[in-house]
């Protein structure tokens, strides 16, 4: 039997083993799902109504990624929120609202996909919807902002 000449090039470390990268790799992926799995939480769901527009916003602990559609028919607003649940709590701060106020008649909130909650914001009449992100500041943390602003009916 010949000797072992040792590795080919010494000064370079040894490549780690398939059992080292798939344990690796399991724990990265463990990681990321748990991630994801948590998502967003909602803080605070708040409006602000005036003869002009009505401001809705709602407060969470991460930066929301959103999608906003207007539909007719009755007039409404649908915010599809990313990676959140339509869970107790969100429902809860949903509650808070005084329905009714402004231009805004209701709002409901639903899943709409395992990881995409509906916001339905049923309206009084035509409105264009505009929305933003706000990073935190103060006592607020990350939020999103809808502005209603009543389309006249001419």
């Amino acid at each position: 039997m010949t000797p072992d000449p040792g590795p080919l090039h010494p000064s370079l470390p040894s490549a780690p083993s398939r059992r080292t990268l798939l344990q690796a790799g399991s724990l990265v992926l463990l990681l990321g799902t748990q991630q994801i799995a948590r998502g967003a939480t909602i803080l605070a769901v708040r409006v602000w109504p005036a003869p002009e527009y009505s401001r809705v916003t709602i407060e969470s602990d991460a930066e929301l990624r959103f999608f906003v559609s207007s539909l007719a028919n009755p007039d409404r607003t649908v915010v599809d929120i990313s990676d959140v649940q339509a869970d107790a709590t969100f429902q809860k701060a949903l509650e808070t609202l005084r329905n009714d106020t402004g231009v805004l008649s209701r709002a409901r909130i639903g899943q709409y996909r395992p990881d995409t909650a509906r916001l339905v914001l049923e309206l009084k009449g035509r409105a264009e919807a505009a929305a933003f992100a706000l990073p935190p500041v103060g006592p607020y943390r990350h939020r999103l902002v809808i502005d209603l602003t009543p389309v006249d009916a001419d």
